[in-house]
């Protein structure tokens, strides 16, 4: 049986926990600097928790989830990965090129998976339309691509040293999902990225920068697909969708269940106007992380290669 270390018990350890459950495994440890928070959280779903000082204490703990703000991630990767254990890293891996040269390398040595939480790849309806799109390559002509949230109450999400702001929170899901649709970028043609509510500032300590809230950029894929990526922490609700378009094709998804899946071309037939029913990615992305480990499915999705080529976009954007 399969035992499982969970790193940081904010908002996202209780999705994790849940997608282990829903594989079949409640053999889970739960690990936080702030020892009380891993307790209760543990007592919550009845597991066990133990200080972050015996992380990799516990040999028979193989398997392990980062769910910790960006600024930690790479310090957490290192360990786990130099004590043979396999990640799945809450997204984005790492912001540094060179530790995720790095990692590559000695998760590939070490026979490792290591996998970043970009879990909009495991969304029914995105999995569909990424079919739709490879099934309409040519009529193409344009994307949109949009996500959008207030952010919570932890002041991390607002900080730029600890890896806040619209681009790790939002954008970087946008930018995987533009690579896994449409291959690599080839050109940016424009660039903006603001700061409005700088109220936040308040919630940052003195010594710190606030991070940006809104960015959206225009691309081009190497076919020429004019694609525009868009995401901020303004927006007072959550919202996330794709739209593509070309003559005689249009085509709209949606992680949100309230939102339909549109798919429309007219040579092919295609008229689907659907709402697809809304299941915890987090469970079918473990079941693919765990499958990974057990060599049953081959490693292809949110890999360290991908999160390296999301890091280089990221650095031509931001330098």
């Amino acid at each position: 049986m399969k035992k499982i270390g969970i790193v940081g018990c904010g908002r996202q350890a209780p999705k994790h926990i849940m997608g282990y459950f829903e594989n079949g495994i409640k053999d889970i440890f739960l690990f936080d600097v702030i020892e009380s928070r891993a307790r209760d959280l543990a007592a919550e779903y009845n597991l066990q928790y133990k200080k972050i000082d015996d992380l990799v204490a516990i040999p028979d703990v193989g398997i392990y989830s980062i769910c910790t703000p960006p600024n930690t991630h790479d310090r957490l990767i290192e360990t786990l990965i130099n004590n043979n254990k396999h990640i799945l890293c809450e997204k984005p891996l790492s912001l540094n090129l060179d530790n995720l040269l790095k990692f590559e390398r000695l998760s590939n040595e070490k026979g490792l998976t290591v996998m970043g939480g970009y879990i909009y790849k495991f969304s029914p309806s995105h999995i569909e339309i990424k079919e739709f799109i490879e099934a309409n390559q040519s009529h193409i002509q344009s994307a949109y691509l949009r996500i959008a949230s207030p952010g919570i109450k932890n002041a991390w999400q607002f900080s730029k040293n600890k890896g806040g702001g619209a681009i790790n929170e939002l954008f970087v899901h946008m930018i995987d999902l533009a690579n896994w649709y449409f291959g690599p970028i080839e050109n940016i043609e424009e660039i903006d990225i603001q700061t409005y509510q700088s109220d936040r500032e308040s919630m940052i300590d003195k010594n710190d920068h606030l991070a940006e809230d809104f960015i959206t950029v225009k691309v081009q894929n190497r076919l020429g697909v004019s694609i525009t990526i868009e995401a901020d922490m303004i927006s007072t609700d959550f919202v996330q969708y794709v739209n593509i378009c070309g003559p005689g094709l249009m085509g709209f998804c949606s992680i949100q269940p309230n939102l339909p899946l549109i798919l429309r071309q007219s040579e092919k037939k295609y008229d689907i106007c659907e709402y697809r029913e809304f299941k915890n990615l987090h469970t079918s992305q473990i079941a693919y992380f765990l499958g990974c480990i057990d060599k049953i499915t081959t490693h292809s999705q949110s890999t360290i290669t991908e999160s390296i080529d999301i890091c280089k976009f990221l650095n031509e954007v931001t330098d």
